[in-house]
């Protein structure tokens, strides 16, 4: 950039009930839909454990991304946070790890999508259906900001109700006997059970990764992340209790479609359709965020030169970078159209866990006087994304690990290429 040229900027608009709504889009997707499976067939009757330990974990993290935000109110999460008070090295890694695990994330948010409305378009390849809805998400993100949150904020409201409907209409049939076995997996299975769930939690950073577009950050943020995690936490106890007393942990770890699938166990006939219809709604708010925080990320890389100044421009008048939403988007649509849902889950888990772990360091080096929570919470968040990270299988670590060998690759080409 030129001398004299300002760095280009995003206009604040988002308030505080726009910002949970934001965290709790970008929170109750697929993790309410299929990670409570998946970590219930993993771990047994255990996994109310792992949805607290998974909250705690959460919590710790999002305490860590509320006090950063405060300070520094900028898009780009733990990307910003890590290159100022880490070194640029690290902040690049966060960076380029959020974006794949967003990226493989939105891909299993289409493919839970489809898993759940398949009943609701017979003969439509489940595939279809899932690119159907990320053209959507696309399409809505390019109408701006303000567009895009009331939208997320009706679909939200609409999805917490289906959900609260969903747990009212099984715990009448709930079984305690269906909690058996509670520890399937050990204490290992336990914490990938946890890890899973972590993913389920982890859009509460998401008005942090947006920060640059919400109303005073130094505010809103401190309380909207502690009060969209409260929201979460609790709606996800409810529904493992419910499912797990429905399907039992054999039920939950076989069924693509779990919520749906107890719906069915308890001989409720409206339940399954109204299950479709909030998959079909959550899907869809948390790809709208998912491409938000998506292409805002890669604005704020490509306006401190780590992605190719194409992200950074900002489109007229609406005031999005229209090139990240386009790009990303694209993206999203080959992975949705490519990738299998397990692997997916747990290369974005693992992914994630890296990316908050920095993002508690991050906090761990602000100056006393801009602390806004006593040290030992990002020490206790970075020790416990580190534990249950070293949980997955050996599989998931390499295959992240060559991802950082390729982002290194590229930003030491790209840092040479500027010289």
């Amino acid at each position: 950039m030129t001398e004299g040229q300002r760095a280009p900027r995003l206009v604040r608009r988002v308030g505080l009930i726009e910002a949970i709504a934001v965290a709790l889009g970008a929170m109750i997707g697929a993790g309410v839909y299929v990670s409570i499976g998946e970590a219930g067939g993993i771990t047994g009757g255990s996994l109310v454990i792992a949805v607290l330990l998974g909250a705690g974990v959460a919590v710790l993290s999002g305490l860590s991304a509320a006090e950063l935000g405060a300070n520094d109110p900028r898009a780009g999460g733990a990307y910003q946070f890590a290159s100022r008070l880490v070194h640029p090295l690290v902040g690049f890694v966060a960076g380029w790890l959020f974006l794949v695990a967003a990226l493989a994330a939105g891909a299993t948010f289409a493919l839970t999508f489809a898993a759940y409305v398949e009943p609701l378009l017979p003969g439509i390849p489940p595939r279809v259906s899932g690119i159907v809805v990320v053209l959507a998400a696309i399409m809505l993100n390019l109408l701006g900001v303000r567009p895009s949150a009331r939208a997320n904020l009706v679909l939200v409201a609409i999805n917490l109700s289906i959900l609260v409907a969903f747990v009212m209409m099984a715990l009448p049939s709930l079984m305690v006997s269906r909690f058996q076995p509670f520890l399937i997996g050990g204490v290992g299975g336990l914490l990938q059970a946890s890890a899973f769930l972590f993913f389920a939690y982890t859009g509460f950073a998401r008005p942090v990764t947006v920060a640059e577009e919400v109303l005073e950050p130094h505010k809103t943020l401190p309380r909207a992340v502690p009060i969209a995690l409260g929201i979460a936490a609790l709606l996800y106890l409810g529904v493992a209790v419910a499912a797990l007393g429905s399907l039992g942990p054999e039920g939950m770890g076989v069924e693509p479609a779990p919520l749906r699938a107890a719906m069915v166990a308890v001989g409720n006939a409206v339940g399954p359709l109204l299950l479709s219809v909030g998959a079909l709604i959550a899907i869809s708010t948390v790809l709208l965020t998912e491409i938000w925080g998506l292409s805002r990320l890669a604005f704020a890389m490509a306006r401190d030169g780590d992605l190719p100044a194409w992200f950074a421009q900002i489109s007229v008048p609406r005031h999005i970078p229209r090139n990240g939403v386009l790009t990303t988007g694209v993206v999203l649509l080959i992975l949705s159209s490519a990738l299998d849902l397990r692997p997916a889950l747990e290369v974005s888990s693992l992914a994630l866990l890296i990316y908050y772990g920095i993002m508690n360091l991050s906090a761990l080096r602000l100056p006393p006087e801009r602390r806004l929570y006593p040290p030992v919470v990002p020490a206790a968040g970075l020790l416990a994304t580190a534990l249950i990270a070293f949980s997955l299988p050996w599989q998931t670590l390499a295959a992240v690990l060559v991802v950082v060998i390729l982002g290194l690759a590229y930003y030491r080409l790209q840092r040479k290429s500027e010289l």
